[in-house]
């Protein structure tokens, strides 16, 4: 395996020297999410209706901008989009990406990242370190496209969060698990990008699959007669990642008391979760 790994360096920085390789990545994405309603108080039908907005919502499109050692991630505006709420019940679902107005900008040699990110009507500039994964080369291929793709395996602790409301009471529950993420990278295209915060390959993360996520590239555009800008986000209030979090978490903690704790007189209480990994 060490061999296989050495070989694909090699060819890695042969492919490099004397080459400034620069591209468009386009990448469709979706999360798997659980949630459960209380069926006594809402109908299937409108149960039906929250699982596909909850489904539309996160079915999203990305570009992926890059050079050799930046690149952006930006999410494609839709054209279409759902109704905002379902059967009376409001959705909003809180994650990385930024949506349409967002942009996560990312540099592999200085291992930094920049996000302008508007989360609950606010937008934010959130700077953070780029985390290395300890990725365990295969020699297992896939043709994605027209490019030879090598998987790749990586195992990282996250946090997995389960929040419900029942009878106006939130309760949140809170476990650390191992993940393993399966990322499919091609040597052809020679850069260590990958979509939002995967990186770290000899060669371009072409499919990611990381818990409940899956991200897919469609098309790829290399070295175009125009050069491909890559921008840095300035805009928003400055914080780290670490605020950004806890900013994030007491928002969220806010909302979910101020909406389960409001009930109707004459009407039974109702109970609704969302399970969530990150």
């Amino acid at each position: 395996m060490k061999t296989i790994a050495t070989l694909l360096l090699l060819f890695f920085s042969t492919h490099l020297i004397g080459q400034e390789f620069t591209g468009l990545a386009t990448y469709k994405t979706d999360i798997k999410m659980e949630f459960k309603m209380d069926s006594t108080q809402i109908s299937n039908d409108h149960m039906d209706l929250i699982g596909q907005q909850i489904s539309f919502m996160n079915k999203k499109e990305f570009l992926l901008s890059f050079n050799k050692s930046e690149s952006n991630w930006k999410e494609q505006e839709k054209l279409d989009k759902p109704a905002s709420n379902a059967g009376g019940v409001q959705i909003q679902i809180v994650g990385m990406g930024g949506g349409a107005d967002g942009l996560l900008y990312k540099n592999t040699k200085d291992k930094k990242t920049m996000e302008s990110t508007d989360a609950f009507g606010k937008l934010f500039l959130v700077s953070g370190e780029l985390s290395p994964y300890e990725w365990e080369m295969t020699s297992e291929t896939k043709q994605i496209g027209k490019y030879t793709c090598y998987k790749a395996i990586a195992k990282r602790e996250v946090t997995h969060t389960h929040s419900s409301e029942v009878n106006g009471k939130i309760e949140e529950k809170t476990e650390k698990k191992m993940q393993t993420t399966i990322a499919w990278y091609t040597p052809d295209i020679p850069v260590t990008h990958g979509p939002e915060l995967f990186w770290g390959l000899p060669g371009l993360i072409l499919e990611v699959t990381s818990g409940n996520r899956i991200m897919i590239c469609t098309q790829v555009v290399l070295n175009l007669e125009e050069a491909v800008a890559i921008e840095v986000p300035t805009k928003g209030k400055k914080v780290t990642q670490e605020e950004y979090d806890e900013i994030m978490k007491e928002q969220t903690e806010k909302m979910s008391k101020m909406y389960g704790g409001k009930k109707k007189k004459g009407k039974n209480s109702s109970s609704f979760s969302i399970s969530i990994e990150n």
